[in-house]
């Protein structure tokens, strides 16, 4: 009975492991919410209410920060204009493409955004990322105010795990990149989780 159980919780621990790093979170600036369940569901994981603040973000010079943990992976972020969307809003027509690219590196990446000159200041958008590892495409948004200032932007925020500055906005330092990030200690977490299933299965033989 015992062997039993201790199998069960290492393909418990094992599973949990895998089923964590096929997933992305929205690190900066925070999105709606996060469901590791949810987040294949378009077109904002799960979350379809609009945030009650949204946060400022100045209309060049920005980015989202993402974890990842793929170490390969597309992405495509999409502006939706609109106050208040609703999920029927988010249709080709409405959308309008703001970023675009791939990584193959894990953990943090900043994803530089791109409006077009035609956006005015004090205007509400929604920004949806849609993300590829390869197994299926996830979703994440975050409700934003996009103006000619953000000093509550924080800009240092735009880190790459891997030390690269390509995906660095204009003008913006990136962070120092030998201090782990919440999406860093995620990883050790996970990481020491799959130690301790790899334990417990030895203890089995």
């Amino acid at each position: 009975m015992t062997n039993r159980l201790l199998s069960l919780l290492a393909i418990t621990l094992i599973s949990m492991q895998s089923i964590a790093l096929a997933h992305f979170t929205m690190t900066y600036p925070s999105s709606r919410g996060f469901d590791a369940l949810k987040e294949p569901l378009a077109p904002c994981g799960g979350y379809d209410t609009p945030s009650a603040e949204r946060i400022q973000m100045p209309l060049k010079s920005s980015f989202i920060q993402i974890d990842s943990g793929h170490t390969a992976y597309t992405f495509v972020v999409y502006a939706l204009l609109k106050n208040d969307p609703v999920n029927p809003d988010f249709i080709p027509t409405n959308l309008v493409q703001v970023a675009q690219g791939g990584r193959s590196y894990p953990e943090g990446a900043c994803l530089p955004l791109t409006f077009s000159e035609s956006v005015q200041p004090n205007t509400n958008v929604t920004l949806q990322v849609v993300y590829n590892g390869g197994d299926g495409l996830l979703y994440q948004c975050v409700d934003a105010l996009l103006v000619d200032s953000a000093p509550s932007f924080d800009a240092s925020k735009c880190v790459n795990s891997n030390g690269n500055k390509d995906a660095t906005p204009s003008g913006d330092a990136p962070a120092s990149t030998n201090t782990p990030s919440q999406g860093s200690s995620l990883h050790i977490a996970y990481s020491l989780t799959f130690i301790v299933a790899v334990c417990i299965s030895f203890l089995l033989v």
